[in-house]
């Protein structure tokens, strides 16, 4: 159940950034670092919305079963581990290679997303280990 209700938190909460997003970024179409361009603490940009959006809905609809919320969890671990590495390098370097718009509040929120993730695999697993 704990799997479940954290697919539900973390679909709600990248569901909520990513409208926001879309709402109240001062450009949200834009694609590129624009450094101005966040929501609270994290920048974001039009690529980056869809991404959080999509991470959103999907968490919601894995939330449904434990199955679901264990291949969400590790589906986030492997994305948001890609997407933190990415970040990091993109971050230092402060290139226009940087289309996502990362910055280093974004790098930590996606990292613990990642280790969020992982966490759900596992303690879905234990439990699934435990019912057989």
């Amino acid at each position: 159940m704990a799997v479940r209700i954290a697919a539900l938190v973390l679909g709600l909460g990248y569901l909520l950034l990513g409208v926001l997003g879309f709402t109240v970024a001062e450009h949200p179409g834009q694609v590129g670092p624009v450094h101005d361009n966040a929501v609270w603490i994290f920048s974001v940009s039009a690529l980056q919305n869809v991404v959080h959006v999509a991470v959103g809905v999907l968490g919601l609809a894995a939330a449904t079963r434990v199955t679901g919320a264990r291949i969400y969890g590790m589906a986030l671990f492997v994305a948001f581990t890609g997407l933190t590495a990415f970040g990091i390098l993109a971050s230092t370097a402060d290139t226009p290679g940087n289309v996502v718009n990362v910055n280093w509040a974004s790098n930590w929120l996606h990292g613990l997303t990642a280790l969020a993730g992982l966490a759900m695999w596992f303690a879905g697993r234990t439990r699934a280990a435990a019912r057989t």
